[in-house]
């Protein structure tokens, strides 16, 4: 699964091997094979970028910290691309489970407004505690 990572902003935290692998581990949960999955891209931008893109394709006028672009599906050339604003994040997820949530989005998951009841954030706690216990 080729992964690209764009830094608009100097975040240094993020690089294409730590993206891959945070792609892979959603993926699997997901029960995709790993092997057939496109090219994704994780795009991480100012303030300013989200909130114009956030207006642009959900109509709120307001920054946001993640948002997905599906492109050609999981099995696409193109899976997709994740958009993060690091400065938008909330201290206490960060930016490797917007990652994770973003990734879930683009393999087909979905929340309403009430995120923390929903299938996919029982399946984002099950990866990142999944990446925790790997990474000891």
């Amino acid at each position: 699964m080729p992964v690209a990572v764009l830094d608009e902003v100097g975040y240094a935290g993020l690089d294409t091997k730590r993206a891959a692998h945070l792609f892979a581990a959603s993926f699997s949960n997901l029960g995709l094979e790993l092997e057939q999955i496109g090219e994704v891209s994780v795009a991480l931008v100012h303030p300013e970028t989200i909130h114009d893109l956030n207006l642009r394709f959900r109509d709120r006028d307001e920054p946001t910290d993640v948002l997905s672009f599906e492109v050609d599906g999981p099995y696409g050339e193109m899976v997709g691309e994740v958009v993060i604003c690091p400065l938008c994040a909330d201290p206490e997820m960060g930016v490797d489970e917007l990652v994770v949530h973003g990734a879930l989005h683009l393999g087909g998951m979905d929340h309403g407004e009430d995120f923390g009841a929903t299938e996919m954030a029982r399946v984002q706690r099950a990866v990142m505690e999944e990446l925790r216990d790997q990474e000891g």
